[in-house]
């Protein structure tokens, strides 16, 4: 064995050396830098090309894409110019338009997000009474039938009466007292809604805390038709005949014509 060891390490030195002189034949020679240095460059770091950005001009654009009602594109310049500053009148404008923008293109949450910021940067803009307007028409816009979750139309009424005390006489006043009442309707419907739900489940106690809700709101119409009948039928079925006749004396008073009206004076006088 040990007749093999001396060669092996030969081998392995002779290996060593050859593998050393190829490697620093191959390696670059040191930079002389007083000889060299005129001939090395630096790399500038980027800098932003100055005056390729005119607000004005692009101002001007993104207004003749609006007319045009190219809202997409109109908005990416509007976007760019509220960058450009945060106290400049053009860029008052242009967050108007660009909160305008997605209003148009349907993006209610976005238009109202940009609206309220408009409102954040500007407090006493020329622009917030329609800011203002439109927040409340977008969460309009974003309401469900009565039948689903209401909180968008919360949202909405708390808009348009806010909007009312905000701008008591502002020439939107009728569009947005006839939402506002639209709004109070669905919110109503929603309760009677869930006032027959109860009823059909059997938790009389729980439908009539709805109906009372409704009642409070001292309406007329076919919601608060609705919710006497209904709320007539559950004194029936629980015999709670005082509560039935006060039901009764409303009912024909505001529709002395229903004829469930018939039916509630059958029980009161049985």
């Amino acid at each position: 064995m040990k007749k093999y060891v001396l060669p092996t390490l030969t081998l392995l030195i002779f290996t060593s050396i050859i593998f050393m002189n190829l490697l620093f034949a191959q390696a670059p020679s040191p930079m002389n830098w007083d000889e060299e240095e005129e001939n090395v460059t630096f790399e500038r770091p980027f800098e932003l090309p100055k005056g390729d950005f005119n607000p004005h001009e692009k101002m001007i654009e993104a207004d003749g894409l609006y007319q045009k009602r190219k809202f997409s594109k109109a908005r990416d310049i509007y976007e760019i110019i509220t960058y450009m500053s945060k106290g400049d009148t053009l860029v008052k404008r242009a967050q108007y338009q660009l909160a305008n923008c997605y209003y148009n293109m349907r993006l209610y949450e976005d238009s109202i997000f940009e609206y309220e910021q408009l409102m954040r940067l500007f407090p006493y803009s020329q622009y917030n009474e329609d800011a203002n307007y439109k927040i409340g028409t977008a969460w309009f816009k974003l309401s469900y039938p009565p039948a689903y979750d209401q909180q968008e139309t919360v949202n909405a009424l708390q808009q348009f009466n806010h909007f009312i005390a905000q701008y008591p006489k502002s020439e939107l006043i009728d569009k947005v007292e006839n939402m506002r009442i639209t709004c109070t309707n669905k919110l109503l419907e929603k309760k009677y809604l869930n006032a027959h739900i109860y009823y059909m489940m059997g938790y009389y106690n729980a439908s009539l805390m709805y109906l009372n809700e409704i009642f409070d709101e001292n309406i007329t119409g076919e919601i608060e038709e609705n919710s006497l009948e209904l709320a007539a039928k559950i004194y029936i079925k629980k015999k709670n005949w005082d509560k039935l006749a006060d039901i009764g004396e409303r009912f024909s008073s505001q529709y002395p014509e229903h004829p469930f009206i018939e039916k509630i004076n059958a029980h009161i006088t049985n």
